[in-house]
């Protein structure tokens, strides 16, 4: 007997899968990415904070060539901020467009599951269709015999 359509779509359903399984270990390594730069900015910010805290209560009594140093160093590390939350906000629309694209990858998977579902049902239809029609046919012919030897 032939495949059955069912069977050849598992090939088609194993592809999908593999292609799924990729799309998901890249989502899940680039979610790890952006959760580390955002680790990143955070420390930046608190280092920040915390700098300017300690700096603040030493203002009385500096020099003009400290404070101008102590500025400078400020602006660089407010710079690095605003560089690293650009970088995370570049690394959220890479995620979302990942993400996308698994989310399509798993629909794709599910619609050729639910084809190969169909498909194996109205196999399973056909077969029992034949299945009748042989039983009916070995009816008949067992019917047919009896009548002859009855007569």
């Amino acid at each position: 007997m032939a495949e059955s359509r069912a069977k050849r779509m598992q090939v088609v359903l194993s592809l999908a899968l593999r292609q799924e399984d990729e799309a998901a270990k890249k989502l899940s390594q680039f979610r790890d990415q952006l959760a580390q730069e955002e680790r990143q900015l955070a420390e930046l910010r608190d280092y920040a904070d915390q700098y300017l805290t300690a700096q603040g209560a030493l203002r009385e009594g500096i020099l003009a060539h400290e404070l101008i140093n102590y500025s400078s160093f400020i602006n660089r590390v407010n710079a690095a901020c605003n560089e690293q939350a650009n970088k995370v906000e570049r690394y959220k629309v890479l995620f979302e467009s990942l993400q996308q694209q698994w989310r399509l990858k798993y629909q794709k998977r599910k619609s050729i599951e639910d084809l190969i579902a169909r498909l194996q049902r109205e196999d399973n239809l056909l077969l029992d269709k034949r299945l009748q029609k042989e039983m009916d046919e070995l009816s008949s012919q067992q019917l047919q015999r009896q009548s002859d030897s009855a007569t």
